[in-house]
């Protein structure tokens, strides 16, 4: 099945979004979603704090600054040119919010795609995995206070998306199980962990 909102026409803003550890760069080889390639760029907030700590020897709370600016920057230069764009986001926070305002003011579609897990506990274990693979590390209490807002800023985000799909990656092979384009509702077409469904019914956006 093609996951396809529709051929890209305008320029697009993409926020590739996801708890700690869902395995958000599961998706960056993706075939099925139209308008989405490797000629798109996409912003990872880790690999850059990662190199600007190697390369311009910054402590990684500089770093983490540091990054959080040009990421900034950059964003804001791409839709003032109109120029398609990506980022990946926890989506704890409504920090992007403004941005998506900015985009859809300058005529982009803003288009996310969102990777969950069953559980938090399973988010726990893959960050560990990641930290015996040389990856950064996320405390454990950190990771389930941000699942719970990222779910929270998931439902308020939904209302002002032109598209979004949903993939469930407990199994380590991404699943669509819900999607939206443009104008309808947000369409179940798989099984959702039960606190993301219910935070996704609390706020409206399915029933």
């Amino acid at each position: 099945m093609q996951i396809s909102p529709r051929k890209a026409e305008k320029p697009s803003l993409w926020i590739i979004a996801g708890p700690n550890g869902s395995g958000k760069s599961t998706l960056y080889n993706r075939t099925d979603i139209d308008g989405w390639g490797g000629s798109i760029w996409i912003i990872n907030p880790d690999l850059l704090t990662l190199r600007l700590m190697e390369q311009e020897s910054l402590a990684q709370n500089d770093a983490n600054r540091a990054a959080l600016d040009r990421i900034q920057n950059w964003l804001d230069a791409s839709i003032e040119v109109h120029q398609t764009i990506g980022v990946e986001t926890v989506l704890s926070t409504p920090k992007y919010r403004a941005l998506i305002e900015r985009a859809k003011a300058r005529g982009f579609d803003v288009r996310m795609l969102y990777v969950v897990l069953e559980s938090a506990e399973l988010q726990i274990e893959r960050v560990k995995l990641r930290v015996s693979e040389g990856g950064h590390d996320v405390p454990a209490e950190k990771i389930i206070a941000r699942r719970a807002r990222s779910f929270e800023q998931l439902a308020l985000f939904a209302k002002h998306l032109d598209y979004l799909a949903i993939f469930d990656n407990s199994r380590g092979d991404p699943k669509l199980v819900a999607i939206k384009k443009y104008k309808r509702p947000l369409s179940v077409v798989g099984p959702l962990p039960a606190d993301l469904k219910a935070m996704l019914q609390a706020n409206l956006v399915i029933e």
